[in-house]
C-alpha cells in the first residue's frame, strides 16, 4: 500500500511538472507573438518656417516634392492640416500630397478631440494656435501613435507669442522655438541629417524661427536649428515589449531545465 501511495505521489508530481511546463510554453509563445502587434511610434517633425510648402517654396526648391513624399512615408497617407495658413493651403502642396499617395485636407472645421484626430495619421499645425485643452489632446494623440508636423516662423502675433504658443507642447519632447525670428530670408538651405531628407538637396526658407533641443537634425546654416525630428515610442507598446522579453526569458529557462534534466539522466554512477 505504501508503495502504491509513493507511485501516486510521484505521478502527481510528474503531471504537475508537465502542466507547469506547458503553461510556461504557452506564456512564452504568447509573449513572443504579441511583440509584432505593437503599433508603430508617432513622429514629430518641427520646421522653423512654413514657406517651404508654399508655391514659392516649390518653385525655388524642386526637391520639395520629394520631401513631401518622405513625410507621407514617415507619417502615413491620411493627413490633415489644422490650419488656414498659406503654407499649408496652396496648390503645389496639395498636388505633391496627391502624387505621394496621401489624402490631404486642411482647415480648422474639424472637431479637435482625440477620436477625430485619431482618424488621421498626421496633423499639420502652424499659424493657428491651440488652446491649452487642445494641446493636451494633441499630446494624447501623439502618445497613441499619431504624428505631428509643426511649422514656426509664421509671424502670427510675433515671435514671442509664437514661441509661447508651441513651447509648452514641444518641451515635452525636449524642443523649443526661439522667441525671435532668424532673419534667414528668401533663400534655399541645404538639408540633411535624417531619412526625411533622403533625395532632398534643399528647401526654401523665409525668416523662420530657430529650433533648439536634442531632436534638431538640420542644418549647417549660420543660424542652425531649422528642422527637428523626434520619433516617439507609443506607451501601449511597452507592455507588449515586456511580454516579448518575458517570453524569451521563459523559453531560455525551459531550455536550460531540459538541458540539465538530460545531463542528469545521462550521468553514470559507479558503485563504490
Amino acid at each position: 500500500m505504501k508503495f502504491e501511495n509513493l507511485i501516486m505521489r510521484l505521478s502527481a508530481k510528474s503531471w504537475k511538472r508537465v502542466i507547469n511546463r506547458r503553461v510556461l510554453i504557452i506564456a512564452a509563445i504568447a509573449g513572443i507573438a504579441a511583440a509584432p502587434l505593437a503599433a508603430e511610434a508617432g513622429t514629430i517633425v518641427v520646421s522653423n518656417d512654413e514657406w517651404e510648402f508654399t508655391n514659392t517654396g516649390f518653385s525655388n526648391a524642386p526637391a520639395t516634392g520629394q520631401f513631401v513624399k518622405n513625410l507621407v512615408s514617415e507619417f502615413g497617407p491620411k493627413i490633415h492640416a489644422y490650419s488656414t495658413n498659406f503654407g499649408f493651403t496652396q496648390s503645389s502642396l496639395a498636388a505633391a500630397m496627391t502624387t505621394a499617395g496621401a489624402t490631404y485636407t486642411t482647415g480648422t472645421g474639424i472637431t479637435f478631440n482625440l477620436p477625430t484626430l485619431s482618424t488621421y495619421n498626421a496633423i499639420f499645425l502652424g499659424g493657428n494656435y491651440l488652446t491649452a485643452a487642445q494641446l493636451t489632446t494633441l499630446g494624447q494623440y501623439v502618445a497613441n501613435g499619431g504624428s505631428v508636423y509643426i511649422a514656426g516662423g509664421t509671424g502670427f502675433g510675433g515671435a514671442v507669442a509664437e514661441a509661447a504658443a508651441w513651447n509648452s507642447f514641444l518641451s515635452t519632447y525636449g524642443l523649443s522655438f526661439a522667441s525671435s525670428y532668424n532673419l534667414f530670408s528668401g533663400s534655399n538651405i541645404a538639408v540633411s541629417g535624417d531619412p526625411i531628407f533622403t533625395g532632398v538637396s534643399a528647401l526654401y526658407q523665409d525668416n523662420g524661427q530657430t529650433i533648439s533641443g536634442a531632436g534638431v537634425v538640420c542644418c549647417g546654416a549660420p543660424n542652425g536649428g531649422f528642422y527637428a525630428v523626434v520619433r516617439v515610442p507609443e506607451p501601449a507598446t511597452l507592455p507588449l515589449f515586456a511580454s516579448w522579453l518575458i517570453g524569451i526569458a521563459l523559453i531560455s529557462r525551459l531550455r536550460l531545465r531540459h538541458s540539465l534534466s538530460g545531463a542528469k539522466q545521462n550521468q553514470v554512477i559507479t558503485p563504490a
